[in-house]
């Protein structure tokens, strides 16, 4: 690893900033915290005896100009991702985050070119969103070279976090989306409701516009691809009834009632004893022109205790790795076989 120049975690004050701040002491490392709010991170640097620093995205480029890299775990991420990218490609610095935001993927991968010429990876989507996915859909297509269509779920198993659900809260805003003929096509929400077996047993999902649906078409190349979560028939249904409505979900009224209701809702993820307990699954099936299918499924710790875990074995990779610049996926940078060497989960090949 770089030890000349110090790596830092932004967004250490929240939910799973904090996980992903302890879990990388845990393994010995020493990050510069930071996040907007001094009184929040001071008490988590003392009791770790870590360096800190207090600022918002706007002054990124002052404050991260010495860094090797920048894991960003402060959501939403439409509003801390495009100053912390600039600010890590001015200061030649690698830039990781933990998103799920379709529009954050589109625009790290348009500055490919320039994260080349800085000699750098941009690679967003390093946690929960969207490893596990994506290295399931670079599995499939391993293993069905001529697949046409990629399709993904996941069940949370899990209360989300806030940073979860105000994220959820701007999808069911923008509408739904699915990947056809290469490119992303708007749809209506609840667009599609199936059963869909997990390992632990079928659940009803439904789909979303989840950061798959354009990542998934980068990594494969397979050109057609939705993405379902697991959802109780109900919520499911009322999604897709809700769709006429999404103008009025839309609007900043709107979105500030719902951004106050999850706050009330999700004020903090799952404690210890949930994290340890609780399983993350995940599903995917590809076909091909031919009618052939290719199934397989992940089972995996809880999605906090999951994306503590990659995000910063990705990060170590960022700081220890030479060669690599630009933008990738989670399995363009690590291989399809990543998630399966990660504590804890278990692939299944369906057929």
């Amino acid at each position: 690893m770089s030890a000349d120049r110090p790596w830092m975690i932004y967004g250490a004050n929240g939910y799973t900033g904090e996980l992903v701040v302890r879990e990388a002491v845990r393994r010995g490392l020493r990050p510069v915290i930071a996040g907007r709010s001094a009184a929040r991170l001071v008490p988590l640097a003392e009791e770790l005896d870590l360096p800190w620093r207090a600022f918002g995205v706007e002054q990124a480029s002052d404050e991260i100009r010495d860094m090797v890299a920048v894991l960003n775990c402060a959501g939403p991420f439409s509003a801390t991702a495009a100053p912390l990218v600039n600010a890590c490609l001015d200061a030649r610095a690698h830039y990781i985050d933990i998103t799920g935001e379709i529009s954050v993927f589109q625009a790290c991968h348009a500055l490919d070119a320039r994260a080349r010429e800085a000699g750098v990876v941009l690679c967003p989507g390093a946690g929960f969103d969207i490893v596990p996915t994506d290295c399931l859909a670079a599995m499939l297509k391993e293993r069905l070279p001529g697949a046409r269509s990629i399709d993904l779920a996941f069940s949370f198993g899990t209360r989300p976090s806030i940073g979860t659900a105000r994220t959820i809260i701007e999808a069911i805003g923008a509408g739904g989306l699915i990947r056809r003929d290469h490119q992303l096509t708007p749809v209506a929400n609840g667009y599609r409701i199936r059963r869909i077996a997990f390992p632990e047993g079928e659940r009803w999902t439904v789909t979303i516009p989840w950061g798959d649906v354009y990542t998934a078409g980068i990594s494969t190349g397979a050109p057609e691809g939705m993405v379902y979560t697991a959802l109780p028939l109900a919520l499911a249904l009322f999604i897709k009834l809700s769709s006429p409505l999404r103008g009025l979900m839309e609007t900043g009224w709107a979105q500030r009632r719902l951004d106050h209701v999850a706050n009330r809702l999700f004020s903090g993820g799952p404690d210890t004893e949930a994290r340890a307990r609780q399983r993350t699954e995940f599903w995917g099936e590809a076909l091909d022109p031919s009618g052939n299918r290719v199934a397989a499924t992940i089972s995996a710790p809880n999605v906090y205790a999951l994306t503590a875990d990659t995000a910063l074995a990705m990060t170590v990779h960022c700081l220890t790795q030479t060669g690599q610049s630009g933008y990738f996926t989670p399995s363009m940078l690590l291989g399809a076989g990543f998630i399966a060497s990660r504590p804890g989960v278990e692939v299944a090949i369906l057929g």
